[in-house]
């Protein structure tokens, strides 16, 4: 395989890399925020700032409107995805640790990216190893689980209610989550580009948290640090993350994607470090290092796959060659 083939292939993984490096250490700044905000107050100011500025720099408005129109079944299913899965991330950040809401959500992505891929990817299988790796994440999740409610947390005693609440907020932010990753590759395969996407992915997102903030009459204050606090949000953990999400999500299969966003763990926890509310719990360790060790052995597998089923086609043809001749 020529370099330039492997690094095409690498190209992606490390677009969703980059992102989860932002995307980690985010969490653990929402985390705090949302002890103080609430997470429709933060979602939609972020927010209204990263369509205003996906929107306002797209240079030909007329395709958007003739590709959205064409796509328009997909484009309606990637808003209400994105919805679900900022709004309810914050909400889970509420009342759990931001490493542990993510362990939850990251142990159940596969599981729920597998089930998927039956409907909506039907030409793509998960590997064995893949199914193996999702299986140790469901064990690690639990784990975790059952460590927040005997006290052992990085936030201590989280009470049965909240703990309920929290774990269906990380259900419904994986199930979104899956969402925005299929919907994304299946535009991307229609010809819809990155930027397009984002300049149309963030309207549902905007309507539901502000009713919310209606409903709930829970706006905050705009007070100079809340708005550089929304604004950082906005430009770096918005903005130049999910474009980077969004690139790597076209070049790469979304059991791939799922498996590594395991990393942001790892970087979550150590992040967390900084944060004075929480006292980092041996139990959270343990179960961040075997969520992202299984998510290791499921990338490992697919890239094994990959490099595999690349090297298929060349021996055909070189086979090929030899009979003609």
């Amino acid at each position: 395989m020529s370099s330039s083939r492997r690094l095409a292939l690498a190209a992606g993984p490390l677009l969703v890399l980059g992102y989860c490096v932002i995307n980690s250490t985010k969490s653990v700044f929402e985390g705090a925020l949302v002890q103080d905000l609430s997470p429709e107050f933060i979602a939609f100011n972020s927010f209204v700032v990263a369509q205003a500025f996906y929107f306002l720099t797209l240079r030909d408005k007329r395709e958007l409107k003739a590709v959205v129109r064409r796509c328009l079944p997909d484009v309606v299913m990637l808003n209400i995805s994105t919805a679900v899965c900022w709004i309810a991330v914050l909400y889970a950040f509420t009342v759990l640790e931001p490493a542990m809401a993510n362990s939850v959500i990251i142990g159940l992505g596969p599981i729920v990216t597998i089930v998927l891929g039956f409907k909506l990817r039907p030409g793509t299988k998960a590997l064995p190893l893949e199914f193996a790796a999702a299986g140790a994440m469901l064990v690690a999740m639990v784990y975790l689980l059952v460590t927040a409610s005997s006290g052992e947390s990085a936030i201590g005693d989280v009470p049965t209610g909240k703990l309920v609440f929290g774990v269906v907020m990380c259900v419904l932010t994986t199930i979104s989550l899956s969402g925005v990753t299929y919907y994304t590759k299946r535009l991307g395969d229609a010809g819809m580009s990155v930027r397009q996407m984002m300049a149309s992915r963030f309207v549902a997102l905007i309507a539901a948290t502000l009713v919310l903030l209606v409903v709930r009459d829970s706006f905050g204050p705009y007070s100079p640090v809340n708005v550089g606090a929304v604004l950082a949000i906005s430009l770096v953990g918005v903005i130049i993350s999910l474009y980077l999400l969004q690139q790597g999500i076209v070049r790469t299969e979304p059991i791939t994607v799922s498996m590594l966003f395991g990393t942001n763990l790892v970087i979550t926890y150590v992040v967390q470090f900084v944060d004075p509310r929480l006292h980092q719990s041996q139990d959270t360790f343990y179960g961040v290092l075997a969520i992202s060790l299984a998510m290791c052995l499921g990338t490992w597998a697919r890239w094994r796959a990959g490099k595999r089923d690349a090297g298929e086609p060349e021996q055909g043809r070189t086979e090929e060659t030899e009979v003609k001749a």
